[in-house]
């Protein structure tokens, strides 16, 4: 979900954060000029979104792994293609 559709999205819940996370959430808010609900949200939505990528290229990563598909370095290719003149 996009921070522009959260916002759409009436509230749901709440999570605790500890004092000093919050007085940062406040700082940086300020100085962005949004609401620290604005910038939780799309802080949180952003880091989702990475933890999302890096799973998904773990397991690329293993899939490739355990198949039998062989690689080949750039060199090897411009050998294989005669572009190594």
């Amino acid at each position: 979900m996009t921070a522009s559709a959260a916002r759409k999205t009436p509230p749901y819940g709440a999570i605790a954060l500890r004092k000093d996370i919050i007085d940062e959430l406040d700082k940086l808010a300020k100085k962005l000029g949004v609401t620290r609900d604005e910038l939780a949200e799309k802080a949180l939505l952003t880091a989702m979104e990475d933890i999302d990528d890096q799973l998904w290229a773990e397991q690329a990563i293993k899939e490739w792994n355990a198949s039998d598909k062989e690689t080949f370095t750039l060199e090897e290719v411009k050998k294989q293609l005669g572009l190594d003149t």
